[in-house]
């Protein structure tokens, strides 16, 4: 278990989450690792503070899916992580997934998520959405964001993508990407307890970053491409009476993430 893992991270203005996210990519048991900054301009910390973990950093003008793929061009290792700079590894995350990957054949591998700050109301919400849909699961149906790779299929999922619109693809690149991976292979599986996310805490700061998603799902649908996927993901969860809690609190936060989502789309 000696391969190269890439673990690519795109940011913009990314210095409240960066260095806790990069010390533990640090921290991880598997060792053979490289780091690579995708960064949009930063006018903050951002890049200083991937100076000082060492990490190597590409400039990328483009929206999510052309730092992402610019990132996965660049990337030197077998496997390929696709990284947030809000997500926070467990430490054995890489460790296991590199071991899945080669004992179990995998082609991709999607990563078990909660919310870091799930203490908090908000947090709890996304919490409460993620463990509904990661529990039920269906890889036919449901959309999950691949997160690990054997580079060689994720740079064909990546050149199965039309150039000429990639530029305008941002919030939906993870629908987009598992729609190609699935077509390309059927060897994706999961490592569990693998990652946590920093969700948005006030109203404010949702309602800002769903206006925005809103807003470049709007210039991503005039594409004509992949309508369908963004449609279905979208829409409610389904109501879990084994697990009614969190199908309650899933069902309120697509109201709250919609209405600004929906402005967005209208009128951003």
């Amino acid at each position: 278990m000696n391969e190269l893992v890439s673990v690519t991270i795109p940011t913009y203005n990314s210095e409240k989450t960066l260095g806790k996210c990069l010390d533990l990519v640090k921290q991880q048991t598997y060792k053979n690792i490289e780091i690579i900054i995708i960064d949009s301009y930063s006018k903050d910390k951002t890049l200083e503070i991937a100076k000082k973990f060492k990490a190597r950093t590409i400039m990328c003008k483009g929206k999510l899916l052309e730092a992402r793929i610019a990132g996965a061009k660049a990337s030197k290792g077998k496997y390929v992580l696709l990284l947030d700079s809000d997500q926070m590894l467990e430490k054995t995350a890489i460790e296991r997934a590199v071991k899945k990957m080669k004992e179990e054949n995998y082609d991709s591998l999607w990563f078990w998520e909660r919310a870091y700050n799930r203490k908090k109301l908000l947090p709890s919400l996304y919490d409460a959405d993620r463990m509904l849909v990661q529990t039920y699961w269906n890889p036919d149906e449901d959309i999950v964001l691949p997160r690990f790779f054997r580079r060689n299929i994720l740079l064909k999922a990546y050149n199965k993508i039309p150039e000429e619109h990639r530029e305008a693809c941002a919030a939906q690149d993870h629908i987009v990407l598992w729609h190609e991976i699935k077509n390309l292979t059927k060897k994706n599986g999961m490592v569990e307890n693998a990652v946590q996310h920093i969700e948005p805490d006030s109203l404010k700061i949702l309602f800002k970053k769903q206006f925005r998603w809103g807003k470049t799902t709007k210039e991503f649908y005039r594409t004509g491409l992949y309508t369908h996927l963004i449609t279905k993901k979208d829409g409610f969860r389904k109501i879990r009476g084994k697990n009614l809690n969190w199908s309650i609190k899933s069902l309120i936060l697509r109201i709250l993430r919609g209405i600004p989502y929906k402005l967005g789309y209208w009128f951003g």
